[in-house]
């Protein structure tokens, strides 16, 4: 085999063997990027609900406080007061 022949033919097999490792990797890539995907999404789900949460019971306490004349706190069924709550 001619010297400029096999450097040539193993040129080609280093393409060949290169974009086979990066088809392979791509996949793989893709696997891991979905699971990443999968995770960060259960996290925002969790933060979405706990700001929600929030939001609801800071606005039951803004209208306590409106709805109040009195610097009394009546007892109202619809209104709880969280901030004076205690943790378990």
């Amino acid at each position: 085999m001619d010297a400029g022949l096999a450097v040539v033919f193993a040129a080609v097999v280093a393409a060949l063997g290169g974009i086979a490792v990066a088809i392979i990797q791509m996949r793989n890539l893709a696997n891991e990027n979905r699971t990443d995907h999968a995770m960060v999404q259960k996290r925002l789900d969790t933060v979405i609900d706990m700001v929600g949460k929030t939001s609801a019971k800071l606005t039951s306490h803004l209208d306590w406080h409106i709805n109040t004349s009195t610097k009394e706190p009546r007892k109202d069924l619809k209104v709880k007061q969280v901030a004076t709550r205690k943790k378990k």
